[in-house]
């Protein structure tokens, strides 16, 4: 199983240190895509356009996780039976991130699951982390390490 985040933008420099510490303690085999384009566009070509761009960097037989403020919040645990099935199953999963206006309804429509990390609207910077954190955690839970408590 192979995990990767598909996000629109990139880190900054101090949020580069934050993620790269959780990255590499995630034992399972994890690829980021921090996705851009320098195209200046109309606020309502944006969202179909960067849909485009993750679709590029999707595979169509991964396990689709999207991150919307609109999504269904869940547990720490109950998201470590999401990693632990699509491992069962040899399924990759392709986490995806939007960018400042959200995501295209086609991304929205093609998710296995929807998931929202909180009520409040997160920047892409900080969900990251938070993402990388939740997997390192869902690590911990299904290794029975004592980092989930």
């Amino acid at each position: 199983m192979k995990i990767n985040i598909i996000s629109i933008g990139k880190l900054s420099s101090e949020y580069k240190q934050l993620a790269m510490g959780y990255s590499k303690m995630i034992k399972w085999k994890l690829q980021e895509k921090e996705l851009t384009y320098s195209k200046k566009l109309p606020e309502t070509q944006i969202k179909f356009y960067e849909a485009k761009l993750i679709y590029e960097h999707t595979n169509v037989n991964s396990y689709k996780i999207v991150l919307d403020v609109l999504g269904t919040q869940i547990e720490s645990k109950k998201f470590s039976f999401i990693f632990k099935n699509q491992m069962m199953t040899g399924k990759d999963i392709d986490i995806i991130i939007g960018g400042a206006y959200g995501l295209d309804d086609s991304i929205i429509k093609n998710a296995n699951i929807i998931l929202s990390l909180s009520k409040m609207t997160l920047p892409h910077k900080l969900a990251k982390i938070i993402l990388l954190e939740q997997i390192y955690r869902c690590q911990s839970i299904l290794a029975r390490h004592p980092y989930h408590k």
